[in-house]
Parts: C-alpha cells; structure tokens; sequence
C-alpha cells in the first residue's frame, strides 16, 4: 500500500480512513480498532499526539484516486467510539474494506497480505529481479520504512515523533536512535565551519 508507506499510519489509521476527496494531507482522527474477539469498530487514535495531519506526494494521491476508482469507498454500518462517553452506531464510507464491503478485519487482512506477497516475489522472480519482499514482512514495515526515509533525509527527532503520532520523542529515538547514530559523525567539520577570528 503505498499510502501506508509515504504517510507512517498505523494499520488502524489506515483502516479507518474515511473516504475524501485525495488531498495533500492526510487528517489522522481515528482507528479502525480490531478486536481478536468481536466486531471491529471506529475508535479514537493511539495517543493524543496521534491525531495529526500528515502531508502526502501528488503521487500518493494520485494513486489513491486510482484506488476509489478500481475499488469504490463502500458504505459501513459500524460503532464509532471516538467518543468514548457516547458510542454511536453510524454510516462511515470507508476508503478501504473488506472482499465484501466490510471494515476489514486482522486476521483477513493477515491472509490477503500474505498471498500478495507471494504473488509480488513470483512476479519478480518472472521479471528476472533478485529482489524479493522478505519473508515476514509485515504492513507496520512501511511505517518503519517511512521513518527510516525521513532520518535518512535529515529528519529530526521531533519531526519523526510528530509524523508517527508517538505520544513523546523518546519513544521515537528508543526505536530510531540506531538510524540517527548510523550518520556519519560531521560534529568536527561543523565546528571547522565555524569562523577562525570568533574570540
């Protein structure tokens, strides 16, 4: 999904994306939330911080417009607790659902992903490629290699909390740290930077 992997949502975020027209941000205001028990239903983001806009390419939307028009936004009736003091049962039109037009639940999706792998590595291997998409690769993987292409591309800390929607910097540098250290250490050549003549 390449939205997963240009934004960082959460499997839950991306699940209960509302259908919009494609615009170059993307509103985080709820989760689809799957339970292993149950009925899935609209619940509201992970933290606080998790309620976040996240901008999204042109060709991210692009490819979302694609989407609505291959596989039409369907029509769910479907408990919203976003508001945890008044659950209400109402109509969402939900981007993305289920074979039958249902909100998609963990365990259908985990089957769906699996057979996609499998058909993206047969057609790979019929192109001739030596790349593959590793074995256990999982959705939430796209988060991470969002992540990791914005530490890449001088990101900072915050700015990777505030995009993932992670409740305090520090759970964005326990899990990154390693990718921020992996820089080349040019601490010397900014202090050579650093006029000679300053007292």
């Amino acid at each position: 999904m390449r939205q997963a992997a240009a934004t960082g949502l959460r499997q839950g975020e991306l699940f209960g994306l509302e259908d919009e027209e494609p615009a170059e941000t993307v509103t985080v205001k709820q989760q689809l939330i799957g339970p292993d028990k149950g009925v899935p239903y609209l619940g509201e983001p992970k933290t606080k911080q998790s309620y976040r806009a996240v901008p999204q390419g042109k060709s991210v939307v692009d490819e979302i417009e694609l989407h609505r028009k291959a596989f039409p936004p369907k029509v769910v009736y479907i408990e919203g607790r976003t508001n945890p003091r008044k659950p209400v049962w109402r109509h969402a039109r939900l981007l993305y659902t289920s074979e039958t037009g249902g909100a998609i639940r963990r365990g259908s999706w985990a089957k769906l992903w699996a057979r996609n792998i499998k058909r993206a590595n047969a057609h790979l291997a019929k192109s001739g490629s030596k790349v593959r998409v590793p074995e256990g690769a999982t959705l939430h993987d796209l988060r991470h290699f969002y992540a990791s292409v914005l530490i890449k591309n001088g990101a900072t800390p915050k700015q990777v909390q505030m995009r993932l929607g992670h409740a305090k910097p520090s759970i964005t540098l326990n899990v990154y740290t390693h990718l921020w250290e992996a820089e080349a250490d040019r601490t010397a050549d900014m202090m050579e930077a650093v006029p000679n003549d300053v007292p």
